[in-house]
């Protein structure tokens, strides 16, 4: 979606000759999950590399309605993070470890801000703590697992 949004927005805006143009790209991602239901929790963080690259999106997304995975209608709303900038994002999410089965649910950061059209190679952030996947057939919120083990 993000890398869709900033192609489009790119090529829209390198068509228009009398505009100056300023690139969409985004240099960090992070998408926390429910591991137990196989969903997102409904929220991500992005790094947008601009502020018109922000405004875009938010102009593209705040309050635009789609099914989610669960079949429910979705809002999507757009706020300000308590961190903002890659590397603030960077330097709070790296001390953090992450409760997943693999490396591709931890924050990334890109190199070279992704654009739409060049695919940087992410650069993981934080640390993955070893958990077992649940099977898909056992939809259990990760949070009641973890009270479950406690027990």
């Amino acid at each position: 979606m993000l890398d869709y949004h900033c192609r489009i927005e790119n090529r829209n805006r390198k068509a228009q000759p009398d505009s100056s143009f300023c690139k969409s790209a985004y240099d960090f991602l992070y998408l926390p999950m429910d591991f137990g239901f196989h969903l997102n929790l409904g929220f991500a963080f992005v790094n947008f590399a601009s502020p018109i690259a922000a405004l875009r999106f938010y102009r593209a997304f705040n309050n635009r309605e789609w099914s989610g995975g669960d079949g429910r209608k979705k809002i999507c709303e757009i706020g300000i993070a308590k961190f903002q900038g890659k590397d603030a994002l960077k330097e709070q999410f790296e001390k953090s470890s992450f409760p997943c089965h693999t490396d591709e649910y931890l924050p990334v950061v890109f190199s070279s801000p992704r654009d739409g059209f060049n695919r940087s190679k992410p650069t993981l952030v934080g640390r993955r703590t070893h958990v077992t996947a649940t099977p898909k057939d056992r939809k259990v919120m990760i949070m009641t697992q973890r009270k479950n083990k406690k027990v």
